[in-house]
């Protein structure tokens, strides 16, 4: 090395550089003596001998303070002919730091390589790291998606149809970024995704849509959502839907659907649960719903019966359906100031006595005696009540229709009635 110096063998000093890997010095003495050498010719040898050496001297020439001695484009051709996959990826790398509109291609180029080589996963950190721009992005969406990137395809498709092909693949793309993903689609082509994941396989991508819906609903348009759901049957979709969004909702729409929904998943509590705490709903259309669905449990019904003011049919589904015990757990524990409707309505339906006594008797002084009277005098069975009337009076009631009441049965039954009138200082004797 030192002749060479000497003897400004210049050619030979830097293949003497070259084989003690002084790579630094090659460069300074070829500027010193304003000498270019072939770099990419060098670079060829090098890449054939020790691949990796090569990579670092090529990184070292491309990002030269004075400006880049090699053209990245010849350096990258030179590893890719070699097969140093690895090697050219590196060394693109560096090259492209700057991230210039001028080289789109060779971005494009790096993606590709790597894309098509077998190393996606190097492709997919790369596109994580949101280190370039100007790729070719329509190019390297088909190519993530043929190698299966799903999420990196729907990163750079524009066009509905790309969409709604990839976005199928959703059980190898984060579920997170699919919800916000969706938050960048138009309404429009949104409802057209959340249809297409409904018609492939719907089980699986529930839960998606479920998330997008909550997310979004305001922007889709909840009633679009909702009878999107319904299209496909999918009640457990639209329960966790509006789960989410019920107790917020003034929308009666949500509220019945929520009912709806809750009955089909046979969640009973909880359609008990809004049919009592809910004042959005339309009365009459809940009501129909829950008759024409014959629950295993008639409690949502019950509330809505008696907070709406529905007491006969109630009473006459509850009749019908045999379930008396529910009828005596409404009028002692749910309102017992309904009791006269009840007993009135039991009587048009020729229910038996016994009962309709055991019901007084449950009901005890919680029982309004004006509204209970007039309903059974109404139906010219007032007698069905003197027991009850003996046990209020007994208990020391001094409520003018009580004794009103009594006083009628004892003078129609002549049961000592002149008696009463001249005792008994509670009855109205108007």
């Amino acid at each position: 090395l030192a002749i060479y110096l000497r003897a400004s063998a210049t050619a030979k000093v830097i293949n003497c550089f070259l084989q003690s890997g002084d790579y630094d010095n090659i460069i300074k003495y070829s500027a010193k003596v304003g000498y270019r050498p072939d770099y990419v010719f060098m670079l060829q040898n090098m890449v054939r001998q020790n691949a990796k050496a090569a990579e670092g001297f090529a990184k070292r020439l491309v990002t030269h303070e004075a400006g880049p001695l090699v053209d990245a484009t010849m350096v990258a051709e030179v590893f890719m002919q070699m097969n140093a996959l690895q090697e050219c990826t590196s060394f693109l790398l560096e090259a492209l730091k700057p991230n210039r509109p001028e080289d789109a291609d060779l971005q494009t180029r790096l993606l590709e390589i790597n894309l098509l080589g077998g190393a996606p996963q190097v492709a997919d950190a790369i596109l994580g790291s949101e280190m370039f721009s100007h790729y070719d992005k329509p190019k390297v969406a088909q190519l993530c998606e043929r190698c299966q990137l799903f999420q990196r395809a729907l990163e750079h498709y524009t066009e509905t149809d790309d969409i709604k092909r990839v976005i199928v693949h959703t059980q190898q793309i984060n579920a997170e970024f699919l919800v916000q993903f969706f938050g960048t689609l138009s309404a429009e082509t949104a409802l057209e995704c959340i249809k297409v994941l409904l018609s492939h396989n719907q089980g699986f991508n529930e839960q998606v849509v479920v998330n997008v819906a909550t997310q979004y609903h305001e922007r889709l348009g909840t009633k679009e959502v909702i009878e999107l759901l319904s299209d496909f049957n999918s009640w457990k979709g639209i329960y966790f839907f509006l789960g989410g969004i019920v107790n917020a909702s003034q929308d009666p729409l949500v509220h019945f659907k929520y009912i709806q929904a809750a009955a089909k998943m046979n969640q009973v509590k909880e359609v008990e649960r809004v049919c009592r705490d809910s004042s959005v709903y339309d009365p009459e259309e809940v009501k129909a719903f829950l008759l024409e669905a014959n629950l295993p449990d008639p409690r949502p019904l019950i509330q809505v019966c008696d907070k709406h003011g529905f007491i006969d049919e109630l009473t006459s589904f509850l009749y019908g359906k045999s379930l008396l015990q529910y009828i005596e757990v409404y009028v002692t524990k749910v309102s017992p100031d309904k009791t006269p409707q009840v007993v009135g309505k039991l009587l048009d339906l020729d229910c038996d006595e016994a009962f309709v006594r055991k019901l007084l008797n449950a009901v005890g002084r919680q029982c309004p005696v004006d509204a209970l009277v007039a309903a059974v005098e109404q139906r010219n069975r007032l007698r069905l009540l003197q027991p009850w009337l003996e046990a209020r009076i007994a208990e020391g009631n001094t409520e003018p229709a009580t004794h009103n009441a009594i006083g009628k049965l004892y003078i129609r039954l002549n049961k000592e009635p002149q008696q009463f009138l001249l005792h008994n200082q509670f009855y109205d004797s108007k």
